[in-house]
Formats: C-alpha cells, sequence, structure tokens
C-alpha cells in the first residue's frame, strides 16, 4: 500500500497552513427539508463549507456536498462535527450504510484534488493499469478503481474519521472513472515527480460511493 505524505498541498502543490481553527468553525445546522424531503446538516468555516443531504426516502443513504479550499484533512473538524450531530441525533442514524461522495474532482476551480491527485499517482505506480492505452490491463475500469482505491487507501482521512464514531468505510462503488493524459492534470507537476510522463494516461476522477457499517466494540 503507498504511504501518503502527511504535508498538505493545496491545488497547486504549495505547502498551506491551516486556516480552519476550531474558533473559526460554526456550530452545525440542521434544516428538514419539504422541497427535498429530507434533513439536511450543514457546516461553514471561512474557506470550506460541508452538507449531508439525508433524504427519507432514502434511509441509510446521505449525499455529500463540500465547496472546500483547504485541504482534505483540514475538512475533518467540521465532518466530526456533523458526524456527531447525525449520529447523536437522526432518526436513521442506525440505518446510514452509504455514503454518496460525489466525483473526486472539487465543485470550484480551487477545491481540494488530494484523492484525484492519489488515484491518479496509484494507478500510475499500479502493475495492473496500462499508462498507454489509459485503462486496466484486465477488467473493468470501474471495479479496477474500486480495487485500487481501497487497496492503496487514498481516503485515509476518512477513515481516520469515522472510526472515532465506531464506524467502518469503504469504497463500494465508482462510475463515469474519467482518464486524461497526465499533463492535462492540473497536479501534473507533483505527478512529474512521481516519474510520471507527459502522455502518461491516468484516472483521476469518477462518481464515488462509500459503504459505512458499524464496528464491534470489545
Amino acid at each position: 500500500m503507498l504511504v501518503w505524505p502527511a504535508a498538505r498541498l493545496d491545488s497547486t502543490g504549495l505547502h498551506v497552513v491551516s486556516q480552519c481553527s476550531a474558533g473559526a468553525v460554526s456550530p452545525v445546522t440542521i434544516e428538514h427539508s419539504s422541497q427535498w424531503n429530507a434533513t439536511i446538516y450543514k457546516i461553514s468555516s471561512k474557506d470550506c463549507a460541508i452538507e449531508w443531504i439525508a433524504r427519507n426516502s432514502e434511509t441509510g443513504v446521505i449525499k455529500h456536498s463540500a465547496e472546500c479550499s483547504l485541504p482534505l484533512a483540514e475538512h475533518i473538524p467540521l465532518l466530526e462535527k456533523i458526524c456527531a450531530e447525525f449520529f447523536g441525533k437522526d432518526k436513521n442514524a442506525k440505518a446510514f450504510r452509504t455514503l454518496y461522495w460525489g466525483r473526486l474532482e472539487p465543485d470550484i476551480p480551487n477545491g481540494s484534488r488530494e484523492l484525484s491527485l492519489r488515484l491518479a499517482l496509484a494507478a500510475y505506480k499500479s502493475p495492473g493499469w496500462d499508462t498507454k492505452k489509459g485503462k486496466p490491463k484486465k477488467g473493468d475500469i470501474n471495479g479496477f478503481v474500486k480495487d485500487l482505491a481501497n487497496r492503496e487507501m487514498i481516503y485515509p482521512e476518512l477513515k481516520e474519521l469515522f472510526g472515532r464514531f465506531h464506524k467502518s468505510i469503504k469504497f463500494s462503488c465508482a462510475e463515469k472513472v474519467l482518464v486524461l493524459k497526465a499533463e492535462k492534470l492540473p497536479f501534473y507537476e507533483q505527478l512529474k515527480q512521481q516519474g510520471v510522463k507527459a502522455t502518461d494516461k491516468l484516472p483521476f476522477d469518477c462518481m464515488t460511493w462509500y459503504s459505512v457499517a458499524a464496528v464491534s466494540q470489545q
């Protein structure tokens, strides 16, 4: 399994200093939307806004939405507060089984791209990925990305977060995987430092679902 560096980088590859102090984080707000027939958990800081949408018609499924320019590790204080509210108050918390993350690529231009970078780099280093053809040497691309994401653990921050609430989390499904030549990716300079060639074709984005399960407490 690849070991991801502890240093946090922004989308330009520069080191960043945390701007998400505890005092800058607003409390979680809980809205009951009749339009969506859902409970919406919201939290924000200066540079990050996160929503969890729990629709009553899809018990056990949470839709994650984030507009954050901070590194993924600095989303965690906000996500921890949302988890505490959700697991502590939501009537369907015990049924929670699926987290729909959305796409790995951020919704805003300067958003966090760690997950995309990690996926691309993991594929480059995988003997099962054909960098010339831009596809797995065997099997379908969705299954390959799912297995790769778990094997190389591209989401350690989420694993650690859910562990605090005695939950396991696993990358369970990938759809609509996107592949580009490395030179066209916004984090090419970081890939280049790892030996990636400009013409190497790598996966960097997909629609992502995680499965969530309770961990027995001994």
